[in-house]
C-alpha cells in the first residue's frame, strides 16, 4: 500500500503547525444552544406584532397606493405568486368603497389612466367635474356642465335637438338634417360657440342667388322668416298675398304656382290683371274658350267651379229651369249637353222628355200615337217604373182589333 500523500505531495500550502482556526462545522459544534441572537429576536418581535393588526393597517406605508378604503385588501387585486399581473377580475368594486361608480368608458379603461401614480387615494375629483380630467374643447364657451349634454359612454353621443331646444335658437325644419359643422364651420375640435341666429349669417349665398324673385333687384327684406318656412325655400306661405295683391288671396290650386305663373319676374308685375278674386277670366280666357268659347255660358267661373280643379264642377243645376232629380242626378253633363260642353240650355222644362229621350220613345211606342209628356206614365228613377194611372187619362185607348167572341 502506497502511503497517504503530504500536503506538499498534493499540490496544496502547508499549514503552520500552530494554525488552530477551527472549521464551520466545529464552529457550529462548539456555539452553546437554547440561545437567539439579538438581531432573530428582533425578526420574531416585529412579525409577531405586524400579524397582530388588520390588513389595511399593515399596507399604510408598505405599499404605492397609498391608504386603503375600510375593507380592502392586496389580494383585491393582486395573486400571492406576483405583484403583476393583476387578476382578471378584481374583487375591489369601486363604487361600493370610493363612493365613485363607475359608467360607461371609465368601466373600460386602467386604474392607472386616473391614478397617474398609482395612488389610490389621488387624485380627489368630484363626480361630474369632468374638466378636471377631460380637455374642455369648448373653451369654456358653454355655462352648462359636460353630463348636460353628453353621457359617459362617448362624447359624439349627443342629442342636438335637445341642446338647440334650450338655446334661442330651436331646429326646425331643414336645420334638423344637417351637420354641426354646416353651420358651425370655424368650431374646430367641436368648440361649437354662439352663432348669430339671423338668417343672412348663414343665407346669404340664397338670397343673393334667388332666381323665382331677384331679391337683391327687389329690395325684399333681409328677414327670411316674413315669407320662407325652414323646411324649403321654394315654400314661402308666410307672404302675405292678400295685402300685396290687393286683396287677392291664393286659395286652392293657386298656393301650388310659382310666382312666374301670374307675375313677371323680377318686378312681379301681374301678367293677367284681375279686378278681384272672383275674376277668374282674366288669367283663365284661353281655359273659357276651350271649354265655352261660342256659347252664351257666363264667364262667372266660380259659379260651376271651385278653385282646386276644373274638373271638380259643382254647379247648382237647381237654379235653372230643370232642377236634376232621379237618374237626371247621376249623369255627367256631357250626357246632356254633348262633348265640348257647350253647357247652352236645351230644355224649356222637365216635361220636355222628348228633346232628349226621342230614340226612346221610338223604340216603345212609335206609331201607337201615346203622347209624348213621358212623366204621364214614367218617373225619372227608371223607364220600367212607370206610374200610369188610365183612369185619369182624358185621351182615348184605340184598339187596332175587337175582342174576340
Amino acid at each position: 500500500m502506497r502511503p497517504a500523500a503530504s500536503r506538499a505531495e498534493q499540490g496544496r500550502p502547508c499549514a503552520p503547525a500552530n494554525d488552530r482556526t477551527p472549521s464551520p462545522s466545529a464552529e457550529r459544534r462548539r456555539r452553546p444552544r437554547g440561545k437567539l441572537t439579538p438581531l432573530v429576536v428582533c425578526g420574531v418581535v416585529f412579525a409577531l406584532v405586524s400579524s397582530s393588526q388588520p390588513a389595511s393597517a399593515r399596507q399604510v406605508g408598505d405599499n404605492p397606493h397609498g391608504p386603503f378604503p375600510p375593507g380592502s385588501d392586496c389580494a383585491d387585486c393582486h395573486s400571492a405568486e406576483a405583484w403583476s399581473p393583476v387578476l382578471p377580475e378584481l374583487a375591489f368594486v369601486h363604487g361600493e368603497r370610493s363612493g365613485s361608480r363607475l359608467t360607461g368608458a371609465h368601466e373600460e379603461i386602467t386604474c392607472a389612466a386616473c391614478h397617474l401614480d398609482l395612488r389610490f387615494d389621488e387624485p380627489r375629483v368630484p363626480i361630474g367635474d369632468c374638466a378636471n380630467c377631460h380637455v374642455d374643447v369648448h373653451e369654456n364657451r358653454l355655462d352648462e356642465t359636460c353630463i348636460t349634454c353628453h353621457g359617459t359612454s362617448t362624447f359624439r353621443d349627443v342629442d342636438g335637438d335637445g341642446i338647440h331646444a334650450r338655446t334661442s335658437f330651436p331646429l326646425t325644419g331643414s336645420h334638423r338634417q344637417v351637420d354641426c359643422e354646416s353651420c358651425h364651420i370655424d368650431d374646430t375640435g367641436g368648440s361649437f360657440a354662439a352663432r348669430d341666429t339671423e338668417c343672412l349669417s348663414c343665407h346669404l349665398p340664397e338670397y343673393e342667388r334667388a332666381e323665382t324673385v331677384d331679391h337683391v333687384e327687389g329690395g325684399y327684406p333681409t328677414d327670411c322668416a316674413e315669407c320662407h318656412n325652414a323646411i324649403a325655400w321654394s315654400d314661402a306661405p308666410r307672404f302675405d298675398h292678400v295685402s300685396a295683391a290687393n286683396g287677392f288671396a291664393l286659395v286652392g290650386a293657386h298656393t301650388r304656382l310659382r310666382c312666374a305663373s301670374c307675375h313677371r319676374v323680377p318686378d312681379l308685375d301681374v301678367i293677367h290683371p284681375a279686378s278681384d278674386g272672383n275674376d277668374c277670366i282674366a288669367c283663365h280666357q284661353e281655359d273659357y274658350d276651350d271649354e265655352h268659347g261660342g256659347t252664351d255660358t257666363p264667364s262667372t267661373c266660380l259659379a260651376c267651379h271651385n278653385q282646386n280643379d276644373w274638373d271638380d264642377a259643382d254647379f247648382d243645376h237647381s237654379t235653372t229651369a230643370f232642377p236634376l232629380v232621379g237618374a237626371h242626378a247621376r249623369q255627367d253633363c256631357e250626357a246632356c249637353h254633348g262633348e265640348p260642353q257647350r253647357l247652352a240650355a236645351r230644355f224649356v222644362g222637365p216635361e220636355q222628355c222628348i228633346v232628349c229621350h226621342q230614340a226612346d220613345y221610338d223604340d216603345e211606342h212609335a206609331g201607337t200615337g201615346t203622347p209624348t209628356t213621358c212623366l204621364d206614365c214614367h218617373d225619372q228613377n227608371d223607364w220600367d217604373s212607370d206610374s200610369w194611372d188610365a183612369p185619369s187619362l182624358t185621351y182615348p185607348m184605340v184598339h187596332s182589333r175587337a175582342p174576340s167572341s
